[in-house]
């Protein structure tokens, strides 16, 4: 009742269209980094929650791990609006030094996030004009344990039905 008291008389309401998701990992993708990375699910605790992983990037000691993967054009035939990440390191990588997470898209980097043993980040970028996303994790010293990737979401909108 509240909504039809606010709403103006005799003009329809705009609703915005939902926005579907793909994950970065079905877009092809190849490893750009001298470190290593996988697909692999897999249940970890970061800052004590429990998440499922997709993705790791595992700098270790050669410095960095990278996965470069092209986002358009693609199969879904969509443009894709947002890149959802989501990750952290592990609750019980204690003894392991603070990893940075640069994420470039076409080969500019758009953002960068460090995370240490039982934390987590979260970014979300706007991919609307580009082609290529690369995901990298640096170590700044010695050996660097696994960063882990729960979400790696490709935001759209969908594709009008015609008429």
């Amino acid at each position: 009742m509240l909504v039809l008291a606010l709403a103006p008389q005799g003009k329809q309401m705009a609703q915005e269209a939902p926005q579907l998701s793909r994950s970065l990992l079905k877009q092809p993708c190849v490893n750009t980094g001298r470190g290593n990375w996988g697909v692999q699910e897999e249940d970890v605790s970061v800052g004590r929650a429990l998440y499922t992983s997709r993705l790791y990037l595992g700098p270790g000691d050669r410095s960095a791990a990278a996965i470069t993967c092209r986002i358009q054009p693609n199969r879904a035939g969509v443009i894709f609006q947002s890149l959802n990440l989501s990750f952290g390191m592990r609750d019980n990588d204690q003894g392991s030094p603070s990893a940075t997470v640069n994420v470039y898209l076409d080969g500019v980097k758009a953002e960068s996030r460090t995370v240490s043993p039982g934390s987590q980040a979260a970014v979300t970028l706007d991919v609307t004009n580009t082609k290529n996303v690369t995901l990298e994790a640096t170590c700044s010293s010695r050996y660097c344990d696994r960063v882990y990737v729960w979400d790696a979401g490709l935001g759209y909108a969908p594709i009008p039905k015609k008429p």
